[in-house]
C-alpha cells in the first residue's frame, strides 16, 4: 500500500435552504442562511477545506436608478465552540446611474464563491461552514430570486510547508495587488494577479486542478464597455514556459452602469514527468481596454491548486 495514494480526502455535499428574500436587509438584522455544509477532519493531517457555493441570481430591473446589492458572508462554526468565525465577505452589486433606455432589464447572473480554509490545531474535527446574506439593498427592482444553489466542501491534506508532497493535496496561492492599467495590450508587460508553485515527485503522474476566482468591479460610462483578457501561464523547472489558457471578460451596457460581480476560471491538466518537477502557475492580466471615463478593479482574488494522482496510478489502495 502506497502512502502517496492512500491519504484520506473527500468531498462533502451540503444543504441549501429556500427562503423568501426581502427588498432590504440591514447588517444589524439577523442574517439569512442560504446553505451550510458539515465536515469532519479527524483523519486528515494538516487539513485544508475548500468551500464552494454557487447559485444563479435572476432579477428584473426597471425605472430610474435601479439597484441590486447583495452582501454574502461565509462563517465557520466549531461544534465545540459557542461562537462562529467570519471567514470572508463578498458583495454582488448592479446599479444603473440613470433611467434604463429599455422598459426593463431581465438577467440571470451566475455567482460562484470559493474559500480555501487552512485549519490549525485549535480547531476541532467537526466544523460547520455556513453561507449567509447579511445585507440587501434594492431600488426599482421588479423581482429577484436565487436559484440552483449548491454548496460543497472538499477536505484534503494541505502542504503547510512540508518537504514531501504526498498526493493528494491542496495548495493556496499568493495574491498580488498591483496598480491596474486602464489600457494594456499583449505587447506590454503582463500584470501578475496570483501565483502558486507545486512540486511533483518523479513518476507520480499527477493531475492538477487550478482554480482562480475574484470579483470585478466595472464602472462604465460614455461608451459603457470594458474588455479584459486573463491568461494562465506555467513555468517549470525543466526550463519550459507554456501559455495554458486565455479567458476574455467583456461587459457592454446601454446606460452608465456600476457592477460588481464574481469571476471564476478553472483549468485541469495532468503532468507526466520522469524526474522531480516544480511548476509555477501564474494568472496574468494581459489586455485592458475601457471606454472613456470608465474604471475597473479586480478584488478578493484567490488561487488554489488541487493535486491528485493521475489515471495511471488509480487503484493502488
Amino acid at each position: 500500500m502506497s502512502i502517496k495514494s492512500c491519504l484520506p480526502s473527500y468531498i462533502k455535499c451540503g444543504e441549501v435552504y429556500q427562503t423568501e428574500l426581502p427588498n432590504n436587509l440591514e447588517k444589524s438584522e439577523p442574517p439569512i442562511v442560504l446553505a451550510e455544509v458539515n465536515v469532519n477532519t479527524k483523519y486528515i493531517p494538516r487539513p485544508f477545506v475548500l468551500v464552494k457555493f454557487s447559485e444563479f441570481i435572476n432579477f428584473t430591473l426597471l425605472g430610474l436608478n435601479p439597484k441590486l446589492n447583495i452582501t454574502y458572508r461565509l462563517v465557520r462554526k466549531d461544534v465545540c465552540s459557542e461562537y462562529a468565525q467570519i471567514l470572508q465577505e463578498w458583495e454582488f452589486g448592479l446599479e444603473s446611474l440613470e433611467m434604463l433606455e429599455i422598459a426593463n432589464l431581465d438577467t440571470n447572473q451566475p455567482t460562484v464563491l470559493s474559500y480555501c480554509d487552512c485549519l490549525d490545531e485549535n480547531i476541532s474535527n467537526r466544523i460547520i461552514y455556513r453561507l449567509e446574506i447579511i445585507q440587501i439593498e434594492t431600488n426599482n427592482v421588479k423581482s429577484y430570486g436565487l436559484n440552483n444553489k449548491s454548496i460543497t466542501a472538499t477536505v484534503i491534506r494541505g502542504l503547510h510547508g512540508c518537504s514531501k508532497n504526498y498526493l493528494p493535496y491542496i495548495k493556496c496561492g499568493k495574491v498580488f495587488n498591483p496598480v491596474l492599467p486602464l489600457h494594456l495590450t499583449k505587447e506590454d508587460e503582463p500584470i501578475v494577479l496570483t501565483q502558486l508553485t507545486i512540486n511533483i515527485e518523479s513518476n507520480n503522474n499527477a493531475c492538477v486542478l487550478i482554480n482562480f476566482s475574484s470579483f470585478i468591479t466595472s464602472v462604465l460610462k460614455e461608451g459603457r464597455f470594458n474588455n479584459l483578457t486573463f491568461r494562465l501561464v506555467k513555468t517549470c523547472s525543466d526550463c519550459t514556459t507554456t501559455v495554458l489558457k486565455e479567458w476574455p471578460f467583456r461587459r457592454v451596457f446601454v446606460n452608465d452602469t456600476n457592477i460588481k460581480e464574481p469571476l471564476v476560471y478553472n483549468y485541469c491538466e495532468c503532468l507526466n514527468s520522469k524526474f522531480n518537477l516544480s511548476c509555477t502557475y501564474t494568472i496574468q492580466l494581459v489586455e485592458a481596454e475601457l471606454s472613456k471615463e470608465s474604471f475597473y478593479n479586480i478584488s478578493q482574488k484567490s488561487m488554489t491548486a488541487q493535486a491528485y494522482l493521475g489515471k495511471d496510478q488509480q487503484g493502488l489502495c
